[in-house]
């Protein structure tokens, strides 16, 4: 979640200014609907059309959400989201036009642009977003959930790449928000989404054996978890979303805050978080450089471990830049840092 959304969401009431959301329209959305990666080529990703989708909900924005639903459909979902996934890449191609680089879809962003919809049906009154809300988790049931054997019920990152040799498979723990699983289990009680928190949950205390988590891991079909074996393991820039959904689910999420404390320690020692750190020894790998948005990240978790003085520190990291910055992190926007 965005560094300067964590600051200030709680802040809000329905009818309310919100100078960040603002800021982050006018740096990072087409008045089309495109989220704009502007930090890396001018991509748009599914993962930042659904969070965008998500800010406009939190800020009443009812005229942007339904631009950036539109675009969205039209440009990663050929005009049918809901029936289909949306593509998880949207860019540059070799050939200089702009359109899908990748068709995979990302089961993150198709999570959060599910929850977004059904709540926006809730809060605006307006049933049909629900329903492509509600076929857009029919996609992701069809699609990115499978059956793991002893692992159990499992959502892989994608439909493409995730299920490897020998009957192993490659997850994102950051795709793996415990309270949207616990949110689409009421909403669609006949659905896998309970299952699959409760199989992810053990496999992730297994993963997280150094207290850190990381960027993915693998599994087999007789329970175990593994680290990495596509990629040297690492948790760095996806891994560092697990500590805000450790930290924003308790007192549910409360286990996880505990395994995960010795990333709060290496913040506490560094007084940054590290950039990247070795998951299966918890040795920091690159600490030179922090994200602010890392900052902006750990501040649930460290408020869920009552870790006032490093939840203190990583605040005044924030606010000091966003207001050297005019609400942006940076002497430049960041995508990554505000989103």
């Amino acid at each position: 979640m965005a560094a300067l959304a964590l600051l200030f969401c709680a802040q809000l009431h329905a009818d309310a200014e919100w100078p960040q959301w603002e800021a982050f329209k006018k740096n990072f959305v087409q008045s089309d609907g495109r989220v704009i990666d502007v930090t890396f080529d001018g991509k748009s990703t599914s993962e930042g059309q659904s969070y965008g989708l998500f800010f406009a909900l939190v800020a009443n924005d009812r005229a942007m959400f339904d631009t950036i639903l539109n675009w969205t459909s039209a440009n990663l979902a050929g005009t049918e989201l809901g029936n289909r996934l949306p593509a998880w890449y949207w860019g540059r191609r070799d050939d200089g036009s702009w359109g899908v680089k990748d068709t995979n879809s990302a089961a993150d962003a198709d999570l959060w642009t599910a929850y977004a919809l059904m709540e926006a049906a809730r809060l605006w009154k307006a049933p049909a977003y629900a329903s492509t809300g509600r076929r857009l988790l029919d996609q992701i049931v069809a699609q990115e959930v499978i059956d793991a054997g002893a692992s159990g019920t499992l959502l892989l990152p994608g439909p493409q790449g995730f299920k490897l040799a020998g009957g192993r498979f490659r997850l994102v723990p950051s795709y793996y928000p415990g309270f949207l699983f616990r949110y689409f289990a009421a909403a669609d009680p006949h659905g896998p989404w309970a299952k699959i928190w409760n199989s992810f949950l053990p496999l992730a205390m297994k993963a997280f054996s150094s207290g850190i988590a990381p960027d993915a891991f693998v599994v087999d079909s007789n329970g175990q978890a593994y680290p990495d074996s596509e990629a040297p393991p690492v948790g760095s820039y996806d891994a560092i979303r697990v500590y805000t959904w450790a930290g924003i689910s308790d007192p549910q999420g409360s286990e996880l805050v505990r395994k995960l404390e010795p990333f709060a320690a290496l913040t506490r020692k560094l007084g940054q978080p590290p950039e990247k750190v070795d998951p299966t020894n918890g040795t920091v790998l690159a600490a030179s450089y922090s994200p602010l948005g890392y900052s902006g990240a750990l501040l649930p978790f460290l408020r869920a471990l009552g870790d006032e003085p490093t939840l203190q520190r990583q605040r005044d990291l924030i606010e000091n830049a966003a207001l050297r910055s005019r609400f942006h992190l940076g002497p430049h926007p960041n995508y990554y840092d505000q989103a």
